[in-house]
């Protein structure tokens, strides 16, 4: 019975991924993203799959267990997106697939990692802050260094990162989690932003995801 429910508990977020993987590649196409760009700039960063990730993550009842179901979501997604773009589409990004192969690698550890906000530990504030400084960094630098979006596409967007945080904060367990984690991933952002505006790292959004 206790193998059948961990099967059960890692066939659903393996599902999800196959779903999440098909709906990346089905609005990755010219005539949505020139009309909607804000589609290709929700699927094709970070923030939605860190979201997921880390709703997965907290919500399982182990940190082993948040591990193995983040490395099967993206599991999912990854095999369903490529397999579309190589079956379907008869063409083989290579350097995309290793690129986001690499990334799927280290999200068992991402999963452990983030299953901690559980915790009634000071540390766990911080590691609760990690999405939120992630989706403020990502919003800020699609929004504002796409030049050729309308006013309507970057509210969208901002409406997009705001239901992840919204959403993201209802698991969290406590109202204190939930504010210093606020705090923290702000103040995470804006040193990130600075560092990539003032040119001391790279901006991953202009150049990893580009390759």
């Amino acid at each position: 019975m206790a193998r059948n429910s961990r099967s059960r508990s890692l066939m659903l977020p393996f599902i999800i991924g196959i779903v999440s993987g098909i709906t990346a590649k089905l609005v990755d196409v010219p005539y949505i993203t020139a009309d909607h760009p804000i589609f290709d700039d929700m699927m094709g960063r970070f923030g939605i799959w860190v979201w997921a990730a880390a709703i997965i993550a907290i919500r399982s009842r182990t940190a082993f267990l948040a591990a193995a179901r983040s490395f099967v979501f993206f599991a999912g997604m990854l095999a369903a997106y490529y397999s579309y773009t190589v079956i379907v589409l008869n063409f083989f990004p290579g350097s995309q697939i290793i690129l986001w192969s690499c990334i799927g690698m280290a999200t068992p550890f991402c999963g452990f990692l983030i299953w901690h906000v559980r915790r009634k530990r000071y540390y766990a504030d911080f590691i609760a802050s990690l999405p939120f400084s992630i989706f403020f960094t990502e919003w800020y630098l699609t929004a504002f260094s796409a030049w050729n979006w309308s006013a309507k596409d970057k509210w969208l967007l901002f409406i997009v990162y705001v239901w992840f945080s919204v959403s993201l904060l209802a698991v969290l367990p406590t109202n204190r989690r939930r504010l210093f984690s606020l705090v923290y991933g702000a103040v995470i952002s804006m040193i990130l932003i600075s560092l990539i505006q003032a040119g001391i790292i790279v901006n991953p959004y202009a150049q990893l995801l580009n390759v």
